[in-house]
């Protein structure tokens, strides 16, 4: 149930004119819960497009 909550994550690649940009959606309230009781930093998720380059 856990992994269920994350199962709608979609990291979008975009390269144009040599260029690549990413893009997550941001996480909604329950994912955002989640991420919190796990100790796990929000930022965590944000450079997911960082680190996709």
């Amino acid at each position: 149930r856990l992994l269920r909550a994350f199962s709608n994550i979609t990291l979008t690649i975009i390269e144009a004119r040599g260029q690549r940009f990413g893009y997550v959606p941001p996480l909604n309230p329950l994912q955002q819960e989640i991420m919190s009781l796990l100790g796990l930093p929000s930022d965590i998720y944000s450079n997911l497009v960082d680190n996709s380059s």
